[in-house]
């Protein structure tokens, strides 16, 4: 077994070459906060511990790539955004492969907003099938 100490970050690439025009540009912030030199912000980078992948590679090397950065991962951080397709993307596949085969804790990032006093009610930035049931008891939180 890998080395779980990773951070995984998922998002919507939106099937665009620019990434600016994505949701990779909140991962890019990310990464520039890391490799900062006046900000304290250090993460080991998932991403990092796996071959790079073009999203033009089949999807079976895209899904072999995202396994083996998932089992060397202890979180993930999904960013959710408005512009994140319920369908069509690689995002759906990430989420479920984290919890369903690897049991990784998933931190949400909602683009857009400060703070959110009712996290169910932006359920619908959730890609299809991957919403989870709302759990504040004490073995969700600790399982």
């Amino acid at each position: 077994m890998a080395n779980r100490t990773g951070t995984y970050f998922a998002f919507d690439g939106l099937g665009q070459a620019n990434p600016t025009m994505s949701d990779f540009k909140y991962y890019a912030t990310v990464q520039s906060w890391a490799s900062g030199k006046h900000i304290e912000f250090k993460f080991v980078n998932s991403h990092e511990k796996a071959g790079a992948v073009r999203d033009t590679s089949l999807r079976s090397t895209l899904e072999a790539s995202i396994r083996q950065r998932l089992a060397a991962s202890k979180n993930m951080v999904v960013i959710l955004s408005d512009d994140t397709r319920k369908s069509g993307s690689m995002l759906t596949y990430e989420i479920e492969k984290a919890v369903d085969t690897y049991n990784i804790p998933l931190i949400i990032a909602h683009t857009g907003y400060n703070w959110i006093l009712d996290p169910a009610a932006l359920h619908s930035r959730w890609p299809n099938g991957n919403y989870p049931p709302p759990c504040h008891a004490p073995q969700c939180l600790n399982p």
